[in-house]
């Protein structure tokens, strides 16, 4: 659900059910077998079965290997010289590995409940691939909540029904068979917004290169126009903030796991004049209304066996962002720069740890309100300061998880004859982690945010529950380097 993805974070960054549309994928196997007579063996022809929509070409195109190329059935340890194409390996063979990560790759496509590989011999070292698939359910139409409170946590220790927007979501993420996805989503109450989008995965010549095209426009009750103490400042109130956002984004992918983003994105924002006279800076050139167009680029580098709840792999990515161009308007000028990368290991049966760091920097003199980079986002956080904000110009953080399998990914049984049905065979996993993660946000431009310019730390245990359709939902206890400690609900992956 690529746009829908790219839409909430477009528009509507306090959508609490936002991540809920990622996460694990883990039924299926390889089969090869147990011993072979040759060094070598070649594969003649690949047959895939199962892609009743699909297109062979998105299928193969995630392959580790092509028809033709031979592979080696040695263990690792015979003195072969064969080159790997990712970190941390530790299979046996050049064989496993790339059956094991065109397995990967295929369910990285979030297309397939199930993927299945399997290598038949055809005449002597002459063999062949075959893969079934059971495809996902692509299409989608249900009610969607938004919250008029800062987040899920913050609006928890005061629930009230009146304070949800109401609105519907629909989308179809395999259109024509070739992983066009197309989405419309927009809700009405205190809040409203319309938003669509439609994503392209492969154009151009090679097939090298997606495109995503998304517009919107939302109309916030709720709207965070300072900090105190690093408590939010809130006003409640019609029409607090008004913005149009257009983005064109093109994604380049010139190998398997190097991906690249090029996206321009257009904005106008306006406040209310009741956020005005509370903070007359909150936007750029103290105005009420900025018109900015921007442009983003990121390269990276991802071996991660699940996009949505990786357990073993890399990503590696560095990122830079000019906001305001200077072409349309001069209302905004400032450049976002930083590095972010993620590592995962699998260091015993059950056993995995997880770490991330993430560097970010905005260059200039203290960027307004509405620009500073947030620790306390979507995205960016350490756990247990959800009922805080931490704004400025540089962000620094660690998240850490050393995590046991405790309900191992399983596939719940269903009636004889019910096997394909997509929404019978749930599929879920638990994983208890305990995690620690530390913070420093740099902001010399504000005072009366003890929080700021100062280390923060946290620690303490939490359990994953991860689930069909890419659920993953967290169940988290922390204590905190400020003394506070307490239970939290969080949706997506915390790394």
């Amino acid at each position: 659900m690529v746009i829908y993805k790219n839409i909430v974070l477009l528009l509507f960054p306090c959508l609490f059910i936002g991540n809920m549309l990622h996460a694990q994928n883990k039924d299926g196997a390889i089969h090869v077998p147990d011993e072979f007579d040759f060094p070598y063996i070649k594969i003649d022809e690949t047959i895939i079965t199962g892609n009743n929509l699909t297109r062979e070409r998105i299928i193969t195109r995630e392959l580790d290997f092509r028809n033709g190329d031979s592979l080696s059935t040695f263990q690792k340890g015979s003195n072969l010289d064969f080159r790997e194409k990712r970190f941390a390996r530790s299979d046996s063979s050049e064989l496993m590995l790339m059956m094991l990560y065109s397995r990967e790759n295929i369910i990285n496509t979030r297309l397939f409940l199930t993927v299945d590989l399997s290598l038949e011999q055809i005449e002597g070292k002459h063999y062949r691939i075959s893969i079934v698939v059971t495809e996902r359910h692509y299409w989608w139409l249900f009610p969607v909540p938004k919250l008029n409170a800062p987040n899920f946590n913050e609006w928890l220790r005061d629930p009230k029904w009146s304070d949800l927007s109401i609105g519907l979501f629909f989308s179809h993420n395999n259109l024509w068979g070739r992983s066009h996805q197309m989405s419309v989503i927009g809700f009405v109450g205190k809040s409203y917004a319309l938003a669509m989008g439609y994503y392209i995965p492969w154009i151009g010549y090679g097939e090298k290169i997606g495109m995503l095209m998304a517009a919107g426009y939302e109309n916030l009750f709720v709207v965070e126009y300072g900090s105190i103490g690093n408590k939010r400042q809130m006003i409640y109130a019609d029409n607090g903030l008004q913005s149009v956002k257009t983005n064109v984004s093109f994604r380049l992918r010139p190998g398997l796991y190097n991906y690249g983003t090029v996206k321009m994105t257009g904005e106008w924002i306006k406040i209310s004049d009741s956020v005005f006279r509370l903070d007359s800076g909150y936007l750029s050139g103290r105005k009420q209304s900025n018109i900015s167009l921007s442009l983003y680029a990121d390269y990276y580098y991802d071996s991660r066996n699940s996009k949505s709840y990786p357990l073993k792999g890399n990503l590696l990515r560095v990122f830079l962002e000019k906001k305001g161009l200077g072409i349309v308007s001069k209302d905004v000028d400032l450049f976002y720069y930083g590095i972010d990368f993620h590592f995962y290991q699998t260091i015993a049966r059950k056993f995995y740890v997880a770490e991330m760091v993430k560097a970010e920097n905005q260059s200039g003199q203290g960027a307004p309100y509405y620009y500073q980079l947030n620790m306390t986002g979507d995205n960016n956080f350490i756990r247990g300061f959800d009922l805080y904000t931490l704004k400025g110009d540089q962000m620094y953080y660690f998240r850490s998880n050393f995590k046991y399998e405790l309900i191992r990914p399983s596939l719940k049984k269903v009636e004889p004859g019910q096997e394909k049905n997509k929404f019978k065979a749930i599929q879920y996993a638990f994983y208890l982690n305990v995690f620690a993660d530390c913070g420093y946000v740099v902001n010399n431009f504000t005072s009366g945010n003890p929080y700021n310019n100062r280390m923060l730390f946290s620690y303490g245990l939490g359990l994953d529950f991860v689930s069909y359709y890419d659920l993953v939902l967290r169940f988290e206890y922390a204590f905190t380097s400020i003394g506070t400690n307490g239970f939290y609900i969080a949706f997506g992956m915390p790394i």
